[in-house]
């Protein structure tokens, strides 16, 4: 049976159209106390990014915001889901106050997740009968499930992996990484973010299930 230990770490992800005022947004945040990259605008367009660490633009305590200007994606990342939310909302509403609107300008959000479970073998109960070609039979081990009606490359999409940290295999109480990838509306995951904890219990519960029938 899988039990949730805890849940390492949370990002959001926004995808912009455009490329956001990358100055004005970290002028923004270092008046509200975050340590930030600096930058300078180039005259072809864009900005030369000096970053505080491998595409860290900005920190405020455990809290990290990340830019990759190739790919226009700005990123929080966190913890805390409360701090997490806080950091987006600080963000966003600085962008808002110079023009670069989220609601016109982001093409879409992705909530990410990475935590820890533990239990018994997750493996569904009736091998894979190989014997007569590999001298031994095969597990199935289910690690990865996705939205049933989901398409990867849409702007809804919901993908769950469980992962047997295998240097445990062996022992009676298994660990596990659990990473989470969820595209949807912003609202859906806002609300999703806040009860991540609880919604990863009732989905790893939901698997036990299926995995003991």
């Amino acid at each position: 049976m899988l039990s949730l230990d805890g849940v390492e770490s949370i990002g959001v992800v926004s995808a912009w159209m455009l490329e956001p005022d990358l100055g004005a947004l970290l002028l923004g945040l270092r008046e509200r106390g975050y340590a930030t990259a600096r930058v300078r605008p180039r005259s072809a367009g864009g900005y030369e990014i000096m970053f505080l660490e491998p595409g860290v633009i900005a920190i405020k305590g455990l809290t990290y915001i990340l830019y990759n200007p190739e790919r226009r994606i700005l990123a929080v990342e966190g913890s805390r889901a409360e701090d997490v939310l806080a950091t987006l909302n600080e963000v966003e509403e600085i962008l808002r106050g110079v023009g670069s609107k989220p609601e016109r300008g982001v093409l879409f959000y992705e909530l990410q997740a990475k935590a820890k479970a533990s239990g018994g073998r997750a493996a569904l109960k009736k091998t894979v009968e190989t014997e007569d070609l590999l001298g031994f039979n095969l597990l199935a081990v289910p690690t990865s499930l996705v939205s049933a009606d989901g398409n990867p490359n849409s702007t809804q999409w919901f993908h769950l992996e469980v992962r047997p940290l295998w240097s445990s295999w062996p022992d009676e109480r298994v660990r596990y990484e659990v990473i989470l990838v969820y595209r949807d509306r912003k609202d859906k995951l806002m609300e999703t973010l806040k009860r991540l904890g609880d919604l990863l219990k009732e989905i790893l519960n939901r698997i036990n299930t299926v995995l003991e029938k």
